[in-house]
């Protein structure tokens, strides 16, 4: 009996998980198996599974020593998906950790402080499964980001010389609510601090020529899975400028390149930017 028990048990814990992680492909563009990261959202999500205490003597001891189990397993779930978020193309949330202690402490206390998002799923041998969520924004420290963050003042994009042919595609005198990169084939992947360059290194958007409050409030760019979505995303909604990235850079592979034509055709809106300053920008991947 004690057997079956542990089998149904087991299984009923794989099912739960299974199904988790189909829903989690839905709602994240980065998944693990317990836990995803909804990037065009900011935020983190992980699934708790728990058991109850063998010492447990009532059934309220049992649903709280279960539902303990379950916060402690989503907070390290989470812990583990945030270790291997791209803050740069160079650097990892598992490098900043390693390198500062403070920025480790700082993460792990806010996850473990975590409150469930909703309501424990409570099984019929005792365990409990449990979703939390976090905000990236929040949960990732300031320190974690300044390696990745030149500290210098918002820039403005200068326009491109009278020599320069710019494409008709983008109206250097129409105003765009946002900017869109089709990212996909390209081999890019999500960062808290991504930027943007030419193909001669020219960097064209970067933690330098946002506005820190409108970063704070919404991250650098938000990250999705389809073309539609990204041009009906709020972030961008309107009129956005759609561009696509030739290829991908850094380590990380989180630095986009845009053809020469293409950087220029940016350039041309350098009246008209502020979409850029309030990091108005959805970076479509595969």
């Amino acid at each position: 009996m004690t057997a079956m028990k542990s089998f149904f048990t087991g299984s009923l814990l794989l099912l739960s998980s299974i199904l988790f992680a189909q829903g989690l492909d839905q709602r994240c563009t980065q998944t693990g198996q317990s836990a995803c990261v909804d990037w065009d959202r900011g935020v983190v999500m992980a699934e708790g599974l728990g058991a109850p205490a063998s010492s447990a003597k009532n059934d309220a001891q049992r649903n709280a020593t279960a539902l303990r189990a379950a916060r402690l397993d989503a907070a390290r779930n989470m812990l583990e998906m945030i270790k291997g978020i791209n803050l740069s193309s160079s650097t990892t949330m598992r490098d900043a950790m390693v390198q500062n202690d403070t920025i480790r402490t700082k993460v792990q206390g806010r996850l473990f402080g975590l409150r469930p998002s909703g309501k424990p799923r409570y099984f019929s041998d005792g365990s409990v499964s449990i979703l939390m969520e976090a905000s990236l924004r929040q949960t990732i420290p300031k320190e974690a980001l300044s390696g990745s963050s030149s500290g210098e003042a918002p820039r403005e994009i200068s326009a491109p010389s009278s020599s320069t042919t710019v494409s008709s595609r983008l109206d250097p005198g129409r105003v765009y609510t946002g900017l869109v990169i089709d990212a996909r084939g390209s081999g890019a992947q999500p960062a808290m601090s991504p930027k943007i360059y030419d193909e001669e290194g020219n960097e064209l958007y970067g933690s330098a020529y946002v506005d820190q409050e409108f970063v704070q409030k919404h991250g650098m760019a938000g990250y999705v899975r389809d073309l539609e979505q990204a041009l009906a995303n709020d972030r961008v909604q309107g009129t956005p400028a759609v561009l696509k990235a030739l290829s991908s850079s850094g380590s990380n592979q989180t630095d986009l390149i845009l053809s020469k034509a293409d950087a220029d055709q940016l350039r041309s809106l350098a009246d008209n930017l502020n979409f850029l300053r309030e990091a108005r920008v959805v970076i479509v991947l595969d």
